[in-house]
């Protein structure tokens, strides 16, 4: 089961995903961006207060 989070609390983690000295200053890689997708559902999903059933990592507001 993971934890519901609020929107604050996923759009931090987009910042840091993105703010990452890795990637700073470059397109993102493939594998990136379907990690940033990923983000950006979860986000969604906590924005609606609805379920984000995902295999992800990413999975932040779902069961």
């Amino acid at each position: 089961m993971v934890t519901p989070v609020t929107p604050d609390e996923a759009n931090e983690a987009i910042r840091a995903f993105m703010v990452a000295p890795v990637r700073r200053g470059r397109p993102l890689w493939p594998e990136e961006q379907a990690e940033y997708e990923e983000l950006l559902d979860a986000w969604a999903a906590a924005v609606r207060g609805g379920s984000h059933a995902s295999s992800s990592r990413y999975a932040l507001n779902g069961s």
